[in-house]
């Protein structure tokens, strides 16, 4: 591939939450062994992160009690092969 051509990018699923400055984001590593085939399988790890910690342990990671409320899933482009996020920032 000559660096004029663009890869096709994959989707596949990722956890995203809401970070103190109103932005959703990855809520993982930019990462291909963080992403997931289906949505199913993503909401699969916010549900056993959630029955799994302590409130108190996942507001410090995700920014307090609202960046834990905000956890979801979303599709992703990922580059093929290894499925690396392209990016880590969602519209919404």
């Amino acid at each position: 591939m000559t660096r004029r051509q663009t890869p096709d990018f994959i989707t596949r699923y990722v956890v995203t939450y809401v970070n103190r400055d109103g932005m959703r984001q990855l809520a993982h590593a930019q990462q291909g062994r963080h992403t997931y085939a289906t949505a199913d399988e993503a909401d699969a790890w916010i549900r056993a992160a959630l029955a799994n910690n302590s409130r108190e342990t996942l507001e410090s990671v995700y920014g307090g009690a609202a960046g834990v409320a905000s956890l979801a899933v979303r599709p992703c482009a990922c580059w093929p092969g290894h499925f690396d996020p392209v990016g880590i920032y969602f519209d919404d």
